[in-house]
């Protein structure tokens, strides 16, 4: 009934956005003085904030036409290398490169799309093969396509992994660290060859246990039944996948938002002011990203309630009873992938040490093989976007990397 009556909204919200959107184009013409006057930027920039609060937000293309590879500007073309009913393998293909080191970046299937994460595929472009999960809105998924849940985002992670071949990479960041850190154990258990030569996992709850949010102080007071009933809706008649259960991306953005209210009240309140003196750089930083933060798409009831129950209050993984197809899964047959983790020092959802675990879990591994780092000065997003993840993050996960693919021990700044 909720999903419904947000449907509605967003329908009755459409003229007064038209009407926003209308004032900026227009405003923003050259052959209007408005913008020229300061008062006229004021009268815009509160048109466009109405018009941005009032929108649908699309899922957010990529585009990226191109990269810088041994500072040479070459074309980047998208392709789907494989396409499965909830989620699309795309590849971004280098015009003219041969060869480089292959990475599966595994994109959060946490109510925003694989877009959130495009500050890390553009700093793996120059020099490296980049393969993401696209994963799909599952509203626009047919009941027909059946249903997806914990199990299968660990099958999907291994085919895909087969899929681009042996001796690659894999990156995964926020929500999927445990479902990766599954997969890469399944495939050791069957010393599969796709296993991947690295893992990197990126502010990712590992282990839920270790600076637990107030919420999951209390998980044992918590019914996944109860909490399916509060927050589980069915997809309208609007879309392809009507009647699907599901776990609205709407829920999950109003989560984040009031989460973080005050940031995003200061954020919004900074925009307006960089429209109104005329700081586009600053006002357009602020436009691409809640361009992505804002679109959302929704998840199956299965595959939330699964990751609730089997991550979040039960933490199979760490107490080493997480079930895949019926048999338990051992991390500690990992011997042949390195193991980077990376944290945030202010990482609000994930905080320090749930990530770090995987070392644990991961008994296996020599230390030679095993790396972290700790990220200071960030929250959670700052981990795998920004600035700080430009200058310090990505440069030693890319040395990491080189250095699992050459068989050599993990680089001295990354031990532990």
């Amino acid at each position: 009934m909720l999903y419904g009556a947000y449907h509605l909204y967003q329908k009755s919200m459409k003229p007064l956005n038209l009407y926003s959107k209308t004032v900026v184009k227009v405003g923003a013409s050259d052959s209007l003085p408005l913008k020229k006057t300061r008062v006229g930027r004021h009268f815009l920039a509160g048109a466009e904030i109405v018009e941005r609060l009032t929108r649908d937000y699309p899922r957010p293309p990529f585009a990226f036409d191109s990269t810088t590879i041994d500072g040479r500007r070459v074309r980047v073309e998208e392709e789907i290398v494989l396409a499965k009913p909830f989620c699309a393998l795309r590849h971004f293909k280098c015009e003219g490169r041969q060869e480089a080191p292959r990475v599966l970046i595994v994109a959060p299937m946490a109510g925003h799309y694989a877009s959130l994460m495009r500050y890390t595929v553009r700093e793996f472009l120059p020099d490296h093969d980049v393969y993401i999960t696209d994963w799909e809105n599952a509203r626009d998924v047919p009941r027909s396509a059946g249903d997806f849940g914990v199990e299968d985002f660990v099958d999907y992670v291994m085919d895909f992994l087969r899929t681009i071949g042996p001796e690659s990479h894999i990156l995964s960041a926020c929500q999927p660290c445990p479902l990766v850190l599954a997969a890469v154990s399944v495939l050791a258990m069957k010393d599969d060859p796709a296993q991947p030569k690295s893992m990197v996992l990126m502010a990712g709850p590992v282990d839920p246990r270790i600076q637990p949010s107030e919420l999951l102080k209390n998980g044992d007071k918590l019914s996944p039944d109860l909490l399916e009933k509060l927050v589980i809706d069915r997809v309208p008649c609007a879309y392809e996948g009507h009647g699907r259960r599901v776990y609205a991306g709407f829920r999950q953005l109003s989560f984040f938002m009031f989460a973080n209210l005050g940031v995003h009240i200061r954020k919004h309140w900074e925009f307006y002011r960089n429209v109104v003196e005329n700081n586009s750089a600053a006002a357009e930083a602020h436009r691409l990203f809640y361009d992505n933060y804002m679109a959302v798409m929704d998840g199956t009831a299965t595959f939330w309630k699964e990751t609730i129950t089997r991550v979040f209050l039960e933490h199979h993984l760490p107490r080493g009873v997480f079930q895949y197809q019926g048999r338990t899964v051992d991390p500690g047959a990992i011997r042949k992938t390195a193991l980077l983790t990376v944290e945030g020092e202010n990482d609000e959802f994930c905080p320090p040490g749930q990530t770090k675990a995987a070392h644990t879990v991961c008994a296996g591994l020599p230390k030679k093989m095993r790396g972290h780092y700790v990220q200071q000065g960030v929250g959670h997003y700052g981990v795998f976007s920004g600035s700080k993840f430009s200058e310090n993050v990505a440069p030693r996960v890319k040395r990491f990397m080189a250095a699992a693919a050459a068989g050599k021990a993990v680089p001295a700044a990354l031990r532990f």
